[in-house]
């Protein structure tokens, strides 16, 4: 019996003298390498900062910026070349799909108006630098803001 106890604490002793060895990694060159833009990681920040401020308004928006045109979900028409383009997203019903037309524009304004403080550092104008899109829960758009006017998705 004492011989099974020494021989079990010899083979765990040893056992555990590869687990370092085993769990010693290396991080990927890629990931060293990769250059990031500076603008990625202010608007990046910016959306981390306005979850971890607002962490029961359930909303959640994420900022992108390109300088070429991209489509983004937004409608035709939309230019977002060059400017900050924001997609604020309700996980809990913030936004309800039944409200009034005037409801909505105001709320997204309230809504906008606090994740632009966020930005405001980077985005000078929000007329001319923002461009936004508001979708609700079930991932459905329900408006969007294009220089400096709310308009409601077309039903």
């Amino acid at each position: 019996m004492r011989g099974k106890v020494l021989l079990a604490a010899f083979l765990l002793g040893v056992g555990l003298c590869f687990v370092p060895v085993l769990g010693h990694g290396e991080v990927m060159k890629w990931m060293i390498e990769e250059k990031a833009r500076y603008i990625d990681t202010l608007l990046l920040e910016a959306s981390v900062r306005h979850i971890m401020g607002n962490p029961t308004n359930f909303l959640y928006a994420m900022f992108n910026y390109s300088p070429v045109q991209v489509h983004g979900g937004f409608p035709k028409g939309v230019d977002v070349t060059g400017k900050i383009w924001v997609r604020i997203t309700d996980s809990r019903g913030v936004f309800f799909y039944n409200k009034s037309g005037i409801v909505l524009r105001d709320q997204f304004k309230r809504v906008l108006e606090d994740i632009y403080t966020y930005i405001d550092h980077v985005a000078t104008d929000m007329d001319a630098d923002i461009v936004a899109i508001f979708i609700s829960k079930g991932d459905i758009a329900l408006g969007y803001f294009y220089q400096g006017e709310y308009q409601l998705w077309e039903r």
